[in-house]
């Protein structure tokens, strides 16, 4: 199928009642100008490109030519970005056609994936639910096959969380493994560019496009896998401790060695959250206040409060967050000890929509689980990827490694991907 083809059946399917709420802008001229180019360059018989034909949703926060990039915000009055962000151009020359911007949470600051300014895009598993965020419109069209691949980004877990939410994957670098210039800042010291696609072969191809390098090759033996107590874990729900539990049967039976012990570093990070606030906390109110007022009453409520509270942190307590980060980073490198930890991605499955949209409180209270399980793992600088584990909603598996293992993370993704068994969500007619 020619790349115009193959864009005319994407924006169509964008165009269908269910997609609704899933893009804050589309620049189709450009999109069928790119597609035009890649079908002129494979008539000439020219190197296709590793993602010719490959539609790649981009997040409302990332720069595109010729579009603004407001994350989602009626506050952010931006003008038309004159360039793409480097990870933009970067698909364009591997051949794919970046198609966006989706929506998302505003500003990137909720793990639920609600938006009252440009409405809530569908959780394609069950339109009941939140569709998880903050790239909820990323993962929404992932999951309802407009693309099979997107870029969104991940600050505490919002590349993983709506994955999870979705039954696609999800998977947050090491820091730096990505270029994340041309992206609107929420939390500089976490943000960082994360892919998202509907199987790992796609997301092996849209990694290897944003490293401009190779597809992460196999490896030669199965890494020594960690799980953690139940303490170290909190409270899951029954349905997700039944799911956790039945995943860590079948891949044993596979010949995966499952150990469980304590990792003391990441039970060190739950409790200098608890007692001291979280890094994106810290880090968001200075971050957005250099783009807006970030009392303003234009801003999302269940944002505004958030921001609101974070901007009362005491100084000590956000000295104690970035300084304790270092140490804990190295920690965790000894404590795995070579193994690859593995974890529920959520602690939960989504909550109903109209539940957390009716009452601020319920919305927080939700919001903090659904990123207590993604949210050490970005503050550890870990990378961490989101597999679909089984039918429902919020079933995913998080495979994560020491910063620097991505490709060995990645590779085992691969592996758990077949043995999990995932169901994928539909694809729109």
């Amino acid at each position: 199928m020619s790349a115009l083809e193959l864009l005319a059946r994407a924006l169509a399917r964008a165009d269908h009642p269910s997609a609704r709420n899933m893009f804050l802008h589309r620049n189709e001229a450009q999109l069928y100008d790119l597609a035009r180019r890649s079908d002129s360059r494979a008539a000439l018989g020219k190197p296709p490109g590793l993602l010719r034909g490959h539609i790649v949703v981009i997040k409302g926060n990332i720069d595109m030519r010729g579009l603004p990039t407001t994350a989602a915000s009626r506050r952010i009055a931006a003008a038309p970005a004159t360039e793409n962000a480097p990870l933009v151009r970067r698909l364009i020359e591997a051949g794919g056609l970046p198609m966006g911007h989706a929506n998302m949470s505003e500003f990137a600051f909720s793990g639920l994936g609600t938006n009252p300014h440009f409405g809530t895009p569908l959780n394609a598993l069950d339109a009941d639910l939140v569709p998880g965020g903050s790239s909820s419109g990323c993962a929404s069209a992932v999951a309802l096959g407009v693309a099979n691949m997107a870029v969104g980004t991940d600050t505490s877990g919002s590349t993983r969380v709506p994955a999870a939410c979705q039954g696609i994957c999800g998977f947050r670098p090491t820091m730096g493994r990505y270029d994340g210039a041309g992206i609107t800042p929420l939390a500089p010291s976490l943000d960082t560019p994360g892919p998202m696609a509907r199987d790992m072969a796609a997301l092996l191809k849209l990694d290897a496009a944003l490293r401009r390098g190779d597809i992460v090759q196999t490896g030669t033996e199965l890494p020594r896998l960690v799980t953690l107590p139940r303490e170290q874990l909190g409270p899951l729900d029954p349905e997700i401790r039944a799911m956790f539990d039945r995943a860590l049967r079948e891949l044993r039976h596979a010949g995966f060695q499952i150990d469980q012990r304590p990792l003391h570093a990441w039970q060190e990070v739950r409790s200098l959250f608890r007692i001291h606030g979280t890094l994106v906390a810290v880090e968001a109110p200075r971050a957005l206040s250099q783009l807006i007022d970030i009392t303003s009453t234009w801003i999302d409520p269940v944002i505004r409060q958030r921001l609101e509270v974070a901007a009362t942190f005491k100084p000590s307590d956000a000295r104690k967050i970035r300084e304790a980060r270092v140490t804990l980073q190295s920690a965790i490198v000894d404590q795995l000890d070579g193994a690859l930890l593995l974890i529920p991605t959520l602690p939960a499955p989504p909550p109903r929509k109209k539940d957390v949209l009716a009452d601020t409180q319920a919305f927080a209270t939700e919001n903090a689980r659904a990123l207590s399980l993604t949210m050490p793992g970005a503050y550890l600088d870990m990378p961490s990827l989101a597999l679909p584990c089984g039918a429902r909603p919020g079933h995913s598996m998080t495979v994560a490694g020491a910063t620097g293992d991505d490709d060995r993370v990645l590779w085992v993704g691969q592996q758990l991907e077949s043995l999990l068994s995932p169901l994928r969500s539909k694809v729109l007619a």
